[in-house]
């Protein structure tokens, strides 16, 4: 075989390998893969999911409208690295669960800020979804919709937090799910403030 040949044939095989490569399938990605470098989130445990609610036991409480009802005490849990932000009822100042911190302005003013800070099973007025049947859409529980003042609310890396749900919605078998996104989505600069929602189901094979 001369020179010209050899050539040839070599770039008959590197156009063949470079065919067998593109018509290969890709395999399919499910969810999506969390970063696991210093500026990504991680999980804490590995062998549970980064953010999942749990069953907490059943109890008696009061509905909006000041009647005693059945309820059930859900455990939202934050197995990530990172910090992630829900909506609930207005909390402000309950020095319970916010951290108190005091500084002065330059012009001799004192600000007072309220840094969410939430005990481990603190339990909290969340906000939650609930879906009829796996073909509806969404729809707010315990909120309306057209509200317009938001209360959002961070859950720190590792903690958990308790909120309740009428137990007429698990007898209906309703599927119910807290929204939420991540505090590092939050950016001023790009306008991303209410943009970016995640959402964790709870899952009725864990009572």
């Amino acid at each position: 075989m001369n020179h010209v040949s050899t050539i040839f044939t070599i770039h008959c095989l590197v156009l063949t390998l470079c065919a067998v490569i593109l018509l290969t399938p890709t395999q399919d990605v499910i969810g999506q893969v969390i970063p696991q470098d210093q500026n990504g989130c991680a999980y804490l445990e590995k062998k549970k999911p980064s953010i999942f609610i749990s069953y907490e036991r059943e109890t008696t409480g009061q509905n909006s409208k000041g009647q005693d009802v059945r309820q059930v005490l859900l455990r939202l849990h934050n197995n990530s690295s990172c910090t992630i932000v829900i909506e609930t009822d207005d909390m402000c100042c309950d020095e319970t669960l916010f951290k108190k911190e005091i500084s002065q302005l330059p012009n001799g003013n004192i600000l007072t800020k309220y840094i969410p800070n939430p005990p481990e099973g603190a339990l909290l007025l969340i906000f939650y979804d609930l879906q009829e049947t796996k073909n509806k859409a969404w729809r707010p529980a315990n909120y309306w919709e057209g509200r317009d003042l938001v209360f959002r609310y961070t859950i720190p890396p590792g903690r958990s937090v308790i909120f309740r749900v009428e137990e007429k919605y698990f007898r209906k078998r309703f599927l119910i799910s807290v929204p939420f996104n991540y505090a590092w989505e939050e950016n001023a600069e790009l306008s991303t403030f209410g943009t970016i929602t995640h959402r964790v189901a709870y899952a009725y094979d864990l009572l």
